[in-house]
């Protein structure tokens, strides 16, 4: 698979990523998922990528995504998980745990 290079916003600036065609409809399912926009969700891993170069953080933040996605279900009748207070408050658990994981590495 060839990359493909798109423009994307980050934080309010134009920048360009260049991602496998596989990775880019990965990352379109995320944002329909979580029902958040591209731009969006760049800019939150931008933010915490650290030393890391923006396409490679997005890489590993979409594999933890879906290693996350792939684990089982927790058991039935434990207490339902509260959203935590901050930026992630409205995303799911899958991802608020991909998030930490990404954190994490």
């Amino acid at each position: 698979m060839r990359a493909v290079c798109r423009n994307v916003v980050v934080g309010g600036r134009r920048t360009s990523v260049r991602m496998e065609p596989l990775l880019w409809d990965s990352l379109a399912d995320i944002c329909r998922r979580e029902a958040r926009g591209v731009h969006e969700i760049v800019t939150m891993i931008d933010g915490r990528r650290g030393d890391s170069a923006l396409t490679a953080a997005l890489r590993i933040f979409i594999l933890s995504y879906f290693r996350t996605a792939s684990q089982p279900i927790p058991v039935a009748g434990l207490a339902e998980e509260q959203a935590p207070f901050g930026t992630t408050a409205g995303y799911s658990t899958t991802f608020r745990q991909a998030l930490c994981i990404f954190d994490e590495g």
